[in-house]
């Protein structure tokens, strides 16, 4: 009998030693070894009918974005808690808190996301500040995410804990990025910067490198975001959240400006292939930066239909719908456009940005603006387009400052002096920058204003006109009682002939020749 029991004390303390080392390994950033240390854990815990352990272990590892190991801990979670039953108060608040934090908002089943019992535990606090944020994650509640975060900042202070004090820091940036505050954004982050210095976590220092990627990104500094962003992924480790935002920085920044466009098309399709299925609003990005436009349009068919579907909890759902909406109105859709429109119309003082640490993707009313106009709403879309030229003013963002002018471009025409002003600017920040791909664009509008003007036939003057109305490819093809092939072969031919490569240039043509007439 007494040997039995010592070796149950044995196990028991081989397993708490096990604890510590995942917990040594989450700390220096090796996710997957301290997820493998977790899984070994609750293996032996069940063996030895010990909940405490296998709760333990369930709680190791903090939310992040790498939604494999998320959803294998949210899983342990579950078992961990039908174990726990009543018998372990604080271990199940900390059990059920982080059940709460690492829940998906793309899983409709989650019945079990019960009230959070408040106990006296100081990590079971904090694990329920980390739910109660993931719960409130959507954009419509930074005011609560503020609130959240300086409660967490308040419980560092209070117990000392570092970790505490730079989770409410995250969030406050988080929330600054979304807002546009980029003065509060970077005095958080001076006031972060010590205590990660303090905790020597590369999981934090990668966190720190990669919000100044961001924020040289915004500046248009494309090189240095480049380089930043590939410095945290390697400080992080490859399980890190910066190894999956370093995906997006090389795209976002090969979008702007036309390197290495061939290599970012398959890093995205890895990508977006253990990614729940709207994440192809992705893809269809890279695919419209290319220019297969028949490629895109057959992918953005299967997600225009959903794109309600995309849940405002999902921390990339202002990026997405963003992304959408450029899609949207590049190809034409003017079916889809006032869906996406009216989502983001909420929102149009925010930022494109889920994360500080993630890439800045320009003001909201930018993607309205660009859908207004595909509505056919251009006295809307310009209030938009000022609005979010404002904005980029404000932030320095200087690559959407770019874009707007642009934007700002196609709606006044560029026969007409204010128009043409928009292209210079926005050709001139281009050029500066070096956007190529925006740069060969205004470059070929501009040319558009010499004596010799486009020769359309009258058949593709009559299209373009519709076009500029915001009908569809099938709309115009059942006033016209043609085929709605026939009729995208002469948008494809009218593209052509004004230099131009979206729906958008067309209209802007058109409101050009009508300015003059």
């Amino acid at each position: 009998m007494l040997e039995s029991s010592e070796r149950a004390a044995a196990d028991r303390e081989a397993r708490l030693q096990l604890l510590a080392e995942a917990r040594r390994q989450y700390q220096t950033g090796a996710v997957a070894d301290a997820w493998e240390t977790c899984s070994r854990i609750a293996e032996l815990s069940r063996l030895a009918e010990d909940p405490s352990t296998l709760a333990d272990a369930a709680t190791v590892i903090r939310t992040m974005t790498n939604s494999a190991v998320t959803g294998r801990v949210h899983a342990l979670c579950v078992e961990a808690l039908a174990l726990l039953g009543d018998a372990d108060p604080v271990r199940e608040a900390r059990v059920r808190a982080q059940l709460v934090a690492t829940s998906s908002p793309f899983v409709l089943d989650q019945e079990h996301l019960a009230p959070l019992a408040e106990v006296d535990d100081v990590e079971a606090s904090f694990l329920r500040l980390q739910a109660q944020h993931a719960e409130l994650q959507g954009v419509r509640h930074i005011g609560d995410q503020l609130k959240i975060a300086d409660a967490a900042i308040e419980l560092g202070r209070r117990t000392g804990v570092d970790e505490y004090t730079c989770w409410g820091r995250r969030w406050r940036m988080d929330a600054y990025a979304a807002l546009g505050s980029r003065l509060d954004l970077v005095a958080e982050l001076n006031a972060i910067t010590p205590l990660v210095e303090r905790m020597n976590n590369p999981a934090w220092q990668s966190f720190l490198i990669l919000v100044n990627a961001s924020q040289r990104l915004m500046d248009g500094r494309f090189a240095e975001s480049r380089s930043l962003s590939e410095e945290a992924s390697r400080v992080g480790g490859q399980d890190s959240d910066a190894a999956y935002l370093r995906a997006m920085y090389t795209w976002e920044i090969a979008a702007l400006t036309g390197d290495d466009l061939d290599a970012v098309e398959p890093l995205v399709r890895r990508v977006v292939d253990d990614m729940p299925f709207m994440a192809r609003g992705w893809l269809c990005l890279v695919l419209m930066a290319r220019g297969k436009r028949d490629e895109t349009a057959m992918l953005w068919k299967a997600i225009a239909p959903h794109v309600r579907r995309l849940p405002e909890r999902a921390i990339e759902w202002l990026i997405a719908t963003v992304g959408n909406a450029e899609v949207c109105a590049w190809l034409g859709d003017t079916e889809t456009a006032p869906t996406i429109y009216d989502q983001l119309l909420p929102y149009a003082g925010l930022q494109s940005i889920g994360l500080a640490a993630g890439p800045y993707g320009g003001p909201v009313a930018l993607a309205l603006g660009r859908l207004a106009f595909v509505m056919g709403k251009v006295d809307q879309a310009r209030l938009h387009l000022v609005s979010a030229l404002k904005s980029c003013e404000e932030l320095h963002a200087l690559p959407h400052l770019a874009l707007t002018h642009a934007e700002l471009a196609k709606i006044d025409g560029l026969q007409v002096r204010a128009g043409r002003k928009h292209a210079e600017v926005a050709l001139q920040i281009a050029q500066r920058l070096g956007m190529r791909p925006l740069g060969t664009e205004l470059r070929s509008l501009l040319a558009t204003i010499s004596d010799s003007e486009p020769r359309l036939t009258a058949r593709e003057r009559e299209i373009a006109e519709l076009v500029a109305a915001g009908l569809s490819n099938a709309a115009i093809a059942a006033r016209m009682t043609l085929s709605e092939r026939t009729v995208e072969n002469h948008v494809s031919h009218i593209l052509r002939k004004l230099g131009g490569n979206s729906r958008a240039s067309v209209a802007a043509w058109y409101a050009s020749q009508q300015a003059r007439l």
